[in-house]
């Protein structure tokens, strides 16, 4: 994968070309203390993301273990604070609605749906936004300088909420300019609109690619990921062709690696044609959810940092 390609697929740099046609968005720089923050080791929380959920008595002067101390009582981090970050952030959820789906650059922190509240990617508070983001493996290698060597600004993004069916979701492949193929992306669930909507899917999409996408992107290898409904279709994400970190779905990396040396083909499309009692995928089980925290996951009617709070209490507790 070349650098010019990966940046070609960063958001800030395809989003005003493709606005149009994209689910509203608002992107800001990440300053370099809060970067520093998110490159750091444990998950802490900042202070005004805490005081926001809870607001509570005691959490003026609130300090915490961190959880990678490995239960040291002497190891306690003050909390992190970026006032003027987080206003930002506040003010794009509120011009928004109060929801949006967070993403970095390139990425967004999916690995990690099984910490937040209600085991989803809907952020409606600071705490959401940065408890994902601190969470997930998928941000930290794109912070990583080992796996990302691209010499960029790095940017979040938050979008504003749509409830998504995922079996509108499709992943779609171009070799030279040319679409070859499109893969249903919830590959755990058979979804029977698919088979009675497939000629109309595949019209859009092509409609949309040699339409408008075509001729405005910088790439001439790519993936790029779209919702489809029978009243419009949007563009959600750009990625490059094929990489260790980019989900083929349906297809092998093999196949498409063939597709892409023949000419004129009209796009394949791979969907799941039948209900064979595929489950839906669990993500704790799936993105590897650690073992300790999957009683707490369970417990839906508190978040993950609202029992931190009560372990902090306790402690504060066995000191008096």
């Amino acid at each position: 994968m070349k650098i010019c390609e990966k940046s070609a697929c960063s958001f800030p740099n395809w989003y005003p070309i493709f606005k149009s046609v994209t689910f509203p968005a608002e992107y800001i720089p990440i300053p370099d203390e809060v970067l520093q923050y998110l490159k750091d080791d444990g998950v802490t929380i900042p202070r005004e993301a805490l005081i926001e959920k809870v607001k509570s008595s005691y959490i003026d002067d609130i300090t915490y273990t961190d959880w990678d101390s490995e239960g040291e009582d002497d190891d306690e981090v003050t909390l992190p604070t970026f006032p003027v970050f987080s206003n930002q952030l506040r003010n794009i959820m509120k011009k928004f609605g109060g929801s949006v789906f967070v993403k970095l650059n390139w990425s967004a922190p999916t690995d990690a749906a099984w910490i937040a509240t209600n085991n989803c990617l809907k952020c409606s508070n600071l705490q959401d936004i940065y408890l994902l983001l601190k969470s997930s493996d998928k941000i930290s290698q794109d912070l990583d300088a080992k796996y990302n060597k691209i010499p960029s600004k790095y940017f979040i993004v938050l979008k504003k909420w749509e409830d998504i069916h995922p079996g509108s979701e499709f992943r779609c492949f171009v070799s030279d300019k040319q679409l070859i193929a499109i893969t249903q992306r919830d590959t755990a669930e058979f979804h029977r609109h698919i088979i009675q909507s497939k000629c109309d899917i595949i019209n859009d999409i092509n409609r949309l690619f040699y339409g408008i996408i075509n001729d405005k992107f910088v790439l001439s290898n790519y993936s790029f990921d779209v919702v489809w409904n029978p009243l419009s279709i949007k563009i959600v994400d750009f990625n490059v062709f094929i990489s260790p970190e980019i989900d083929t779905y349906l297809f092998s990396t093999g196949e498409l690696q063939e597709m892409q040396y023949e000419e004129g083909i009209s796009p394949e499309f791979r969907y799941i044609g039948e209900d064979v009692g595929i489950q839906p995928v669990n993500l704790g089980r799936h993105f590897g959810m650690p073992k300790e925290f999957s009683e707490i996951s369970a417990d839906k009617s508190r978040s993950l940092i609202e029992l931190l709070q009560t372990q902090v209490q306790i402690q504060r507790n066995e000191e008096d």
